[in-house]
């Protein structure tokens, strides 16, 4: 076997290096035999029609309302506690 001995496996690439070319050249640029590119599922995702950013908008919005509110309902306390007893 040519590739358990490197010299032979070097003497047997050069010899058929043209020959692997040339089915690499015929793979790209799809010639008679089918291209691996073909040969792959499509992409789901390119398939689907573009999502809608309200949703993602509305949940940013709604997180930082709910923070703005517990800010200021901390700020509220903290102020009631340093106005002391009347």
């Amino acid at each position: 076997m040519p590739h358990k001995d490197p010299e032979r496996k070097r003497q047997w690439e050069t010899e058929h290096r043209e020959q692997r070319n040339t089915q690499r050249r015929k793979q790209r640029l799809g010639g008679d035999n089918v291209t691996i590119a073909s040969k792959r599922a499509p992409d789901p995702t390119s398939a689907k029609e573009p999502q809608s950013v309200w949703p993602v908008l509305a949940q940013i919005l709604g997180f930082a309302l709910m923070i703005g509110v517990g800010l200021l309902a901390g700020l509220v306390q903290i102020t009631r506690l340093d106005s002391g007893p009347d």
